[in-house]
Parts: C-alpha cells; sequence; structure tokens
C-alpha cells in the first residue's frame, strides 16, 4: 500500500511536471500566428501585381480584394494584439488615413484616382506584412521571393536615353508592375535586395556561403548600376556602410574577404561602363535644389490642407522652364499636397523610427538589419517621390521593429481555449518564443 501510494505520487509529480512545461512553452506564445497559407495567399497576391499585365490576366483590384481580405483576417484573428503588432507602424498609418481623408474631404478626389489607390494598398500592404513578421524566417523568404521576381523582369530589359547617358529599365510595353518600367524603380528594386544580401553574408560563418551570398549582392549591385541612378545608389552605400559597421569586431577574416571580392570585380572590369556612365551623369545638374525651393515657396499658398495630390507637380521656372515635375522628395510631396497634419504624422513615424532603431532597450529578431533598411528607405524618400512598390513594405516594417519585442513585459497568451491571461517573458534579454498555437 505504501508503493502504490509512493507510485501514485511520482505518477502525479510527472503529469505536473509535464503540463507546466506545455504551459510555460504555450505562456510566451502570440496570440495567434499567421498560418503558411496566409503568408503563400501574400505571396501570390504580389505575385498576380507585378505580372498580371504581362501574362495577360490582369482584373482591376484583384490585389485589393485579396489583401483587404487578408487585413480583415488580421483584424479578427489577433484581436487586442493587434495594436501591439501595428505599433511600430501607427504613425505611418495615421499619416495615411489622415491623407485619404484630406484629399477626399477636402479636395474632392476621388478613392479610385492613382494617388489615393497606391496608398490604400500600400497601406493594406503594409498591415499585412507587418502581422506576417510574426513568422520566423517570413522577411528572407519574402526577399528571396522579390530576387526572383526581379530576375524574371531582366531578360526584358532596355535602355533610354537621357542626354548622354543610357540607364537600365524594363520594357514600359509588356505591363510589369512595381515600378521597375522606371530606372528608378529598377534600381531601388535591386538596391534593396543588395543590402540584404551583403549584411547577410556578412552574418553567415560558413566562407563558401558568404561568397555565395556577396556575389548575388555584388549582382545586384551592378544591376542598380546600369541604371545610372544616383539616389539609390547613395542609399545602397549608406546602408551597406552602416550593415558593415561591426566588421572589425567579428575577426579579420570577413574584412579580408570584402577586401578581395572589391578587387576582383575591380580589375575584371565588369564596373568600367557602370563608373564611366556616372562619370558623366555625376556631371549633370539634377535640379533638385531649384525644385524643392519652388515646392517650399508653393507650400505656403496652402499650409494646412496642401493643394491636392494631383497637384504638386512644380514649375520652377528659371533655367529649367515651365515644364512640371515631380518633387522628388517624399516629405515635400506630402505637405504640398496634403498640409501639415498628415506631413507631421509622417515625420513623425521616421523621427520614432530611428529612436527606436538606436535603442538598447528593445530590439527586434532581425535588429541587424533594421537601421541599414531604414537609413536605404530614408534616402530613397528623401531623393524620391513616395515609394509604394512591394520591396518598400518589408523596408520599413524591419526599419519600424516588425513583430513583438524582445523586451515586452508582459505578453497576451491564449491556454488550452480558455480565457487570455496574462504571462511575463522568461527574462530580460530573452526572445519571446512565437509558435502557432
Amino acid at each position: 500500500m505504501p508503493f502504490d501510494t509512493c507510485l501514485d505520487a511520482l505518477r502525479s509529480m510527472m503529469l505536473d511536471a509535464t503540463q507546466s512545461r506545455k504551459a510555460v512553452r504555450l505562456s510566451y506564445a502570440s496570440a495567434w500566428i499567421p498560418p503558411w497559407r496566409f503568408e503563400a495567399a501574400f505571396y501570390f497576391a504580389t505575385f498576380y501585381s507585378l505580372m498580371a499585365g504581362f501574362l495577360g490576366i490582369l482584373v482591376p483590384l484583384v490585389w485589393t480584394g485579396i489583401m483587404v481580405v487578408l487585413v480583415a483576417f488580421c483584424v479578427t484573428r489577433l484581436g487586442s494584439s493587434f495594436k501591439k503588432v501595428l505599433a511600430p507602424i501607427g504613425l505611418l498609418l495615421a499619416f495615411a488615413i489622415s491623407f485619404l481623408l484630406v484629399q477626399i474631404v477636402v479636395h474632392g478626389a476621388s478613392v479610385m484616382d492613382d494617388a489615393l489607390r497606391n496608398i490604400i494598398n500600400w497601406v493594406l500592404g503594409l498591415i499585412v506584412v507587418q502581422t506576417l513578421g510574426l513568422r520566423r524566417g517570413f522577411s528572407h523568404r519574402y526577399i528571396v521571393l522579390l530576387l526572383v521576381l526581379g530576375l524574371i523582369a531582366l531578360p526584358y530589359l532596355t535602355f533610354m536615353v537621357s542626354g548622354d547617358v543610357e540607364q537600365a529599365r524594363v520594357d514600359a510595353d509588356l505591363g510589369i508592375q512595381g515600378g521597375l518600367a522606371h530606372p528608378g524603380g529598377l534600381a531601388g528594386w535591386f538596391g534593396f535586395c543588395a543590402v540584404y544580401f551583403a549584411i547577410l553574408g556578412l552574418e553567415n560563418n560558413r566562407v563558401v556561403v558568404r561568397v555565395i551570398i556577396w556575389l548575388v549582392a555584388v549582382g545586384c549591385m551592378f544591376i542598380v548600376g546600369l541604371t545610372v541612378e544616383r539616389g539609390p545608389l547613395l542609399g545602397m552605400a549608406i546602408a551597406i556602410t552602416v550593415g558593415f559597421r561591426g566588421i572589425l569586431r567579428r575577426g579579420f577574416a570577413p574584412l579580408l574577404g570584402v577586401i578581395i571580392l572589391a578587387g576582383v570585380f575591380s580589375e575584371s572590369g565588369l564596373f568600367d561602363r557602370v563608373v564611366s556612365q556616372y562619370q558623366e551623369r555625376g556631371m549633370e545638374d539634377t535640379g533638385r535644389e531649384t525644385i524643392w525651393l519652388a515646392g517650399i515657396e508653393r507650400i505656403f499658398d496652402a499650409p494646412i490642407v496642401g493643394v491636392g495630390a494631383s497637384n504638386v507637380a512644380i514649375s520652377p521656372g528659371g533655367t529649367m522652364g515651365t515644364r512640371a515635375l515631380a518633387p522628388h522628395n517624399s516629405f515635400l510631396e506630402i505637405a504640398l499636397g496634403s498640409g501639415v497634419l498628415p506631413f507631421t504624422f509622417y515625420l513623425g513615424f521616421w523621427i520614432a523610427a530611428f529612436r527606436r532603431s538606436f535603442s538598447r532597450v528593445a530590439r527586434p529578431v532581425n535588429s541587424q538589419f533594421q537601421l541599414p533598411f531604414l537609413l536605404y528607405m530614408f534616402v530613397t524618400m528623401m531623393l524620391g517621390d513616395l515609394n509604394t512598390s512591394p520591396w518598400s513594405l518589408l523596408a520599413i516594417a524591419v526599419g519600424a521593429g516588425v513583430g513583438v519585442s524582445s523586451q515586452t513585459a508582459r505578453v497576451l497568451i491564449r491556454h488550452n481555449d480558455k480565457e487570455p491571461r496574462m504571462a511575463r517573458p522568461p527574462g530580460r534579454g530573452s526572445h519571446v518564443v512565437r509558435q502557432q498555437l
């Protein structure tokens, strides 16, 4: 009888220990992690939005419809965690909402206008990508998809002549979207991929894998060079430099590898044509100073609500003539088109994002990419118009701090389909474990 009692007690202790381990595992899981089907639907929507016109299967609003369904699914499944997941891009969403309200209510614009429709699609994409950031490895898979889509378009490269310079772009008549039909859009796309693979190679400790990854990065840089676009090139240089800021602390081997790889491509002559084209274009005046000054003067004509998104083109006059030109600066474009409120939210997002990127209190899972992505996106937004291409969704999500921080004080959990309760993470410095319930 005492033996049976002891055996029952031992079984009870083992059962309690097993249930305790399950409770701990579930306690630090997010309320909801998007399943792989959700991610696959987003990939399909991205592929369709870029290639539907090229394949001849374009149906209006299919992308928007899919994204609306995915966003609705996020809202219903995340519940009260929805605000926490979207907190890093909250100011950007406030900018988009205020921008749309100003355009519709004040300027009488239609939601079917290109400018408004692009903002709506961009916001839907931001919400979905921010949520998918909770899935382990999503950002890496998404960039691979972006690279593949870019490579599919490469066989259709053509060159447009601007002055004495030939700039690469995808043939506009093919119907491939994503901005690839413009040299700036093509450069921004592959510049972002170059930043990612350059830093990814640095993070890998296997020499062969590192070299292969860096070769991919060099190939992306070469495509950027063919476009002869200065903005993405500057953003890429700054982002990679910041991403490599800790290279000396990582040891001599990564630095030696970078030097050898740079020397090989310098001697091969692969970039000779690119360098010569940049030298020719470097002598040209971009005219941005004149455009920006004229745009700033025009802001004071309607500082509260702007002049409307469809009227932001600037005629600087003087030596540049009276031809209407785009502002080539997203901050100026927003202030000029929609006034002070959307501009304040937009500026506030960038200030908050940079503060988080330098903060040591909360670090996201992809912290090594956070500041480089943010810098690359910021430079392209400073030297170009508001970028709503597919790669910008991930650049903003990672740069702003995608996912729940590893330093979150309290996490909403769901245990055995019972009522949600609150639990604390395992301790300072450890990442919150996210598993699908």
